[in-house]
């Protein structure tokens, strides 16, 4: 689990942004990256040691809920729950939920990396103020 975080829009426009993942292009540490593919609801890129990743989005609950898989060429097997909740008319609380089905090792080693990778996800959602008028 991520850690909570307050978002200056509505649950609505908060959505709606994170429901399309060229929204996402400036959050991704293209510096670490190879081979990054965005659409609005895939993306694709290699790490070095980890190969392909490839995320969908797999299903959608207006305005509240968007679960994100990985690919069939997808190299890891792990689903995303990213959790949109109201709390006043232009305030929202964004958390993210990652389920990772990676062997022991890999778990261990990749843990605090995933741990910081949701936080810096929701620490750059709360960071930013969203109109109403996102499409």
């Amino acid at each position: 689990d991520s850690k909570t975080g307050q978002v200056k829009g509505s649950q609505e426009a908060v959505y709606r942004y994170i429901s399309d993942f060229r929204n996402f292009s400036h959050m991704l540490p293209a510096d670490r990256l190879r081979n990054i593919e965005i659409t609005g609801d895939t993306l694709r890129f290699a790490i070095d040691g980890l190969g392909n990743i490839g995320l969908k989005i797999n299903e959608k609950t207006p305005f509240s809920q968007l679960v994100i898989t990985g690919t069939e060429d997808s190299s890891a097997d792990f689903t995303f729950w990213f959790n949109i909740k109201a709390i006043a008319e232009n305030q929202s609380k964004v958390n993210i939920v990652l389920h990772a089905n990676l062997n022991m090792f890999l778990e261990m080693m990749a843990q605090e990396p995933l741990q910081q990778f949701v936080d810096m996800i929701v620490d750059k959602l709360a960071a930013m103020k969203f109109g109403d008028k996102i499409t």
